[in-house]
């Protein structure tokens, strides 16, 4: 009988847990209120959808670049032939100039294109380092006419961000989005640092990334953009590669003056939890 009763406040300490951890996933404490208030719904930036051929993936943030306009998120996203062996190297970008759908919850705000992807630029620099190529996961799409009118820099829920930094060590809290189905709406979520190791980052979540949520962006306990969501596991853990590589290779190759867009208020995130 005191077995049973061990095992029942184990079972229910465990359910208080995955109730308080999924408070902050849902935006049912601080983050909602934080920052902008917002949830993003209706803009192109952090968090919006990017549809390439078929396959849905989640922006990360807003760059600039010779005054034209880009949202970021993982070429792993935009690739006609998937890596084989695990090597990234090996995956095929789509062609420049691909078609992009962007979108809110399924519905079309507009289209973009392709205009750069590291798995490109790392093929025509001769890259061949299969690490290298996985810790370099990023492409951009042009937004352009009317389209620029949507778009807004500034992270969902936490706000910011306040520039590039770099992956933060482990045990550090960062600072993301969700959406549960590609139908959902964009949620708050944060997560720590687990392991730290120079351009890649795992970070743990307590609910796990769905498909559609890579090459979304993190950001680090002082607001500055991080990293970019690759991959997760079903117990929460996401690989997340370096921004501020990411950018600083795309600057070197192919689109120099490559910066990112700070959001247009504070990040207050870290003050929420």
């Amino acid at each position: 009988m005191q077995i049973h009763r061990t095992r029942a406040g184990l079972l229910a300490a465990a359910l208080l847990s995955f109730l308080a951890a999924a408070a902050v996933v849902t935006g049912a404490s601080g983050p909602v209120a934080a920052a902008t208030g917002s949830s993003g719904a209706g803009v192109v930036g952090p968090g919006a959808q990017l549809v390439t051929a078929g396959r849905t993936c989640t922006a990360n943030f807003v760059f600039r670049a010779e005054r034209r306009l880009y949202v970021g998120y993982a070429a792993s996203c935009a690739t006609r032939r998937a890596a084989t062996g695990g090597n990234a190297c090996t995956a095929r970008s789509l062609p420049l100039g691909t078609s992009v759908r962007l979108a809110d919850r399924g519905r079309t705000l507009g289209y973009g294109e392709l205009r750069y992807s590291s798995l490109r630029a790392m093929r025509r620099a001769g890259v061949t380092d299969a690490a290298t190529c996985a810790a370099n996961d990023f492409a951009l799409v042009r937004v352009r006419g009317a389209l620029r009118r949507q778009v807004v820099a500034t992270m969902p829920y936490w706000g910011g961000p306040s520039g590039l930094g770099e992956l933060p060590a482990a045990g550090t809290t960062v600072f993301g989005l969700t959406r549960p189905s590609p139908g959902a709406r964009t949620l708050p979520r944060a997560g720590q640092v687990t392991v730290a190791d120079g351009g890649t980052a795992t970070v743990n979540t307590p609910l796990a990334s769905g498909r559609s949520a890579r090459g979304s962006g993190f950001l680090d306990d002082a607001g500055r953009a991080v990293g970019i969501l690759t991959t997760s596991t079903a117990a929460g853990d996401n690989a997340v590669v370096s921004l501020a590589d990411a950018v600083a290779f795309a600057g070197g190759h192919g689109l120099p003056g490559l910066v990112l867009v700070p959001g247009r208020s504070g990040f207050s995130g870290a003050a929420t939890l």
